[in-house]
């Protein structure tokens, strides 16, 4: 279209959907309605250029424009931006944009189907007129009047299915709207644990400026330069004080601003809003959309949507096929806590794999800190429709601040009064709070010292970290040497980590060195292997004792002593063997948990069987085969067990057909190998069933087979638990108590099925049977079903957590009894709690703590020593 003059207008064109190509067709009819119902309903003067449409909704103009002539196909965060810079609601327009893709057609150069053959036309499926003309089955209804009964069986069919299926199917919708609100309490109940922590004492309320681009016009027959750097953002002051306002209006918010200014607490107050609403909006029916609060801090470079999967998988048992689905449906809505907290490395990749996710959102917020200029360029990435910045607390609300407690903090106003240049220094929430818990009713000397900014900063944490030692409650710290050695410790770990939370019943190998991690690898093994020989050496013991059977308890306990020896021997050469090799790119040695390699054992192995035959002992009587055959038992059962994590935490429980599995073996010859390892643990478990039970009940010959057949495939079934972990944990410590609990449920749930397995088979076995050696039969097997079991869920795991927390405690990094000491720093507010997990206040506290405790605690003796008045 031309203007008068012949110039063209400077505002998009109306698309014309007929002059488009048919795969531009829907998205030109839309963009025309558009065009319509938006653009030319503004004031002529209001009606923006293509240009500045584009800066207003930060695209380029060509693709503007493209998108206006019906030749692009706008994408949907780039359609709800060009709707909501033109006044429109994108919310609104959303659904059309999903029909106008719904109606897309195929391009118009796609290949039409090949030429039909001489003579394929004339052997279709048509009819025959009176006159003998083809009359082919076309036209409206054609397909219906085809096998009417056919279609009214299949219709009557999948009718019946549907009110047989109903019941079912409301349950599966009422289970899944009970999951999504229980989330979203969830979410809303962790947000209130932020809002209450940063309100404890005095409330500021935020003040936000909005981040634009410049507004700036090209000269008439310039193009731009495809060097032109991006211009910086121009902050616009706004008299919103409310994260949920400036959220409102676009659905998409990014929260910037200093390290202290309160990021944190308006994302928790943004997250604990949208759960609100959402719980609100639903009337006790399906919310609308589920927010979720999370932090980036674990993100590592993978897509999107796997670390979203990953990380709600472990929040109330939410698996990820689910969080996949409501992907798909746009249902997630998340608030992101924490950019800047990712690795340098994986922090481009974040910021469009976010770019991604906001494609399946209904909305998102992220936050992030502005002290550095590279966070600024990054956050730039992610194209916001709106960026806010929290700015700094006014004089005026820093007076507020201080005389909510004018009486505590008199001298903090002192200081103020004879210094201006302290006032930088409190202007921000953190360092407020931090002031007052620092010098309440007492003098504040520190900040009267000169200095940089930097200097007196950390002289104002010194003194914190002073008065929460010499707290009241729980009661003054006698130790603060002690104390400083085991924050700054955690504080260097969790930096090193890149972790800011601590959740106790997380500890693993990699909180130790390769060479201190040895202990923890051999104990739990050994700990197994001596548990479970315990109980056949007993066993002997007991049946000698009742007449049963007669046999050489002596000899049974050399056995076992000698062969939990060879254990230990193997595991510690195996620890060797692993100290030897090189690591990974992830730090561990290429092995498994439990393989170890008995073929560099093989003199330990030949010295304790010549010691063996030096005592004189049978092994070939009753007694010591029973212990060999259980330690064959043993020993394959923790091989096995390399396939599964048997080290992690066991929070919860879940029987599978196919249960995952390591792949520890080289992928091609890893089928063979298991299946090796697979017949090795049946023959096992068949030698020990079979011969206990031929020993003390050989009659009917039957027995032994049919017993060691039956607990078998007990066994087998058994082994296809699948357990998991949970990051809702309501207490510290609480996944090793779950783990402990399932630990004993399931060795007593072998205990219980085993025995009466046997007892039954034994007790239905003609002739008169024998009660009491078929008990005996049953005790024994039982017991070590039980411990196997046990230790191969959870046990393993329980015992190397608190051989971890003994080395750990052993060099000086922990007390032995850690969670009584995080419970204490939580009540002197040097940490706080999250669940089950323990952070501290601020990351710049944290950052603070990054040192040694005989570097620090000169400093912090200093800043807890009242001044002494001057001599008069």
């Amino acid at each position: 279209m031309a203007g008068p003059g012949g110039a063209r207008p400077k505002g998009p064109q109306r698309p014309d959907p007929a002059a488009a190509a048919p795969e531009f067709r829907s998205w030109a009819a839309l963009m025309r309605r558009v065009h319509d119902e938006l653009y030319l309903e503004l004031a002529p003067a209001d009606r923006p250029t293509v240009r500045a449409l584009a800066d207003a909704a930060h695209l380029s103009p060509g693709y503007v424009s493209e998108a206006f002539s019906g030749k692009r196909r706008p994408g949907l965060s780039a359609f709800r931006a060009i709707v909501g810079a033109l006044g429109g609601d994108p919310g609104a327009w959303e659904p059309r944009w999903h029909r106008a893709q719904a109606r897309q057609q195929p391009a118009a150069d796609a290949q039409p189907p090949p030429a039909p053959l001489p003579g394929v036309a004339d052997d279709g499926p048509e009819d025959r007129g009176p006159d003998g003309a083809a009359q082919p089955l076309s036209g409206p209804g054609a397909e219906l009047r085809r096998y009417p009964v056919r279609r009214f069986v299949r219709a009557l069919l999948a009718w019946a299915a549907a009110v047989f299926t109903l019941p079912a199917r409301l349950r599966r919708d009422r289970r899944a709207v009970r999951m999504r609100r229980r989330l979203i309490k969830q979410v809303m109940e962790r947000a209130a644990e932020d809002l209450e922590r940063a309100e404890a004492h005095h409330y500021l309320e935020p003040r936000f400026v909005i981040l634009e681009e410049p507004a700036r016009e090209q000269p008439a027959g310039r193009r731009r330069s495809r060097t032109h750097r991006r211009t910086e953002l121009v902050p616009v002051p706004t008299g919103v004080s409310s994260v949920r306002a400036l959220y409102e209006d676009l659905d998409e918010l990014v929260v910037l601003g200093r390290p202290g200014m309160g990021k944190t607490t308006q994302l928790a107050r943004l997250a604990h809003r949208l759960a609100e609403e959402a719980l609100a909006g639903g009337d006790g029916g399906d919310p609308a959309y589920i927010p979720v609060y999370l932090r980036l801090d674990s993100y590592r470079g993978e897509p999107i949507e796997e670390w979203l999967a990953a990380v709600m998988s472990r929040f109330q048992g939410v698996s990820g096929v689910l969080v996949r689905t409501w992907l798909d449906e746009h249902l997630l809505l998340p608030v992101l806590d924490g950019l800047d907290e990712v690795p340098e490395a994986d922090r481009p990749r974040c910021v469009r794999e976010l770019l991604r996710l906001r494609e399946l959102c209904p909305g998102m917020a992220v936050g992030c800190r502005t002290d550095e200029g590279d966070l600024r360029r990054l956050v730039r990435g992610l194209r916001a429709l709106r960026y806010v910045e929290i700015q700094p607390p006014t004089r005026r609300d820093v007076q507020a601040f201080l005389d909510a407690d004018r009486a505590a903090l008199a001298d903090v106003h002192a200081a103020l009064e004879e210094n201006q240049d302290l006032w930088p220094l409190l202007q921000s929430p953190m360092m407020l709070h931090v002031i007052r818990v620092a010098y309440a009713n007492r003098p504040a000397d520190d900040l009267r010292l000169g200095g940089g900014t930097a200097e007196r900063v950390s002289r104002i944490f010194d003194a914190y970290v002073a008065q929460c030692l010499l707290r009241a409650r729980p009661r003054p710290d006698d130790a603060p040497e002690r104390t400083l050695t085991w924050l700054t410790w955690l504080a260097r770990t969790l930096t090193a980590r890149g972790e800011h939370v601590l959740y106790l019943d997380r500890l693993d190998l990699s909180w130790l060195s390769r060479r201190e991690g040895a202990l923890p690898r051999v104990v739990p093994t050994v700990a197994m292997a001596a548990c479970a020989l315990a109980v056949p050496v007993l066993w002997v013991a007991a049946a000698d004792r009742a007449g049963v059977l007669h046999a050489s308890v002596p000899g049974a306990a050399a056995v076992a002593l000698a062969l939990v020896c060879n254990t230990a021997a193997q595991a510690f050469r195996s620890e060797e063997h692993f100290l030897r090799m090189p690591q990974d790119a992830d730090g561990r040695g290429r092995r498994g948990d439990v393989l170890i390699p008995i073929r560099n054992n093989g003199v330990t192995m030949a010295v304790i069987l010549f010691c063996l035959l030096l005592t004189g002992v049978d092994l070939t009587a009753p007694g010591p085969v029973v212990v060999a055959l259980a330690y064959l038992w043993v020993m394959t059962t923790q091989m096995e067990g390399a396939l599964t994590d048997v080290f992690s935490p066991v929070e919860q429980l879940r029987w599978t057909w196919r249960r995952r599995e390591r792949a520890v073996f080289s992928p091609g010859t890893f089928p063979v190998k298991r299946v090796a390892l697979s017949t090795l643990v049946w023959i096992a478990v068949q030698a020990l069933v079979g011969y206990v039970v031929h020993l003390l009940c050989p009659d009917p010959a039957w027995a032994a087979p049919v017993a060691a057949f039956v607990l078998g495939w007990a066994y087998i079934l058994g082994n296809q638990f699948e357990p998991s972990l949970q990051d809702r944990r309501p207490r510290p410590n609480e996944g090793v108590r779950r783990t402990v609990r399932f630990s004993l449920v399931h060795g007593f749930a072998g205990l219980v099925v085993a025995a009466a397995l046997l007892t039954g088979l034994l007790a239905l076995a003609p002739p008169a049977p024998d009660l009491r050696r078929a008990g005996f039969v049953a005790a024994l097997l039982g017991l070590l079903f039980a411990v196997v079991r046990g230790f191969r869920y959870g046990g393993l795991a329980v015992v190397r957590h608190w051989t971890i927390r003994a080395v750990l405690a052993r060099r000086g990094r922990t007390p032995y009894r850690y969670r009584r000491f995080l419970h204490t720093a939580e009540q002197r507010i040097l940490l706080f709690r999250t669940d089950s997990g323990f952070f501290f206040p601020h990351r710049l506290i944290q950052l603070h703590l990054d040192t040694t405790a005989e570097e620090l605690l000169p400093r912090v003796v200093r800043a807890a020593t009242p001044p002494v008045p001057p001599a008069p």
